[in-house]
């Protein structure tokens, strides 16, 4: 099971985020990536794994304050913001003894 998320500020108003995959339903692991490009011309990109495990809900504040905190760093004005979430399920624990 992979879920993948997309949001941008170019996307349509009132779409909300592209959800690729079906969601997990246990806190998971988001890898994530992000691209912030500023009035002068810089582009601030960068790739991270969230902290802690978080569900489809809690990741949108996860992901503003993670922004917030780039966007300090971009002098607080941004021309376009993106982010690409994804996230794999988690391993399952096989009972009937070994992989198959």
């Amino acid at each position: 099971m992979t879920c993948t998320i997309f949001h941008s500020t170019e996307l349509p108003e009132g779409r909300g985020a592209l959800v690729k995959g079906s969601l997990p339903r246990k806190r998971v692991r988001w890898a994530v990536e992000y691209l912030i490009k500023t009035p002068d011309g810089r582009t601030l990109m960068e790739s991270t794994k969230t902290i802690q495990a978080a569900t489809y809900e809690e990741l949108y504040p996860i992901m503003d304050a993670a922004i917030d905190a780039l966007g300090n760093e971009a002098g607080g004005q941004a021309t376009f913001v993106s982010w690409r979430a994804t996230a794999h399920g988690v391993k399952k624990k096989h009972r009937k003894g070994g992989r198959k």
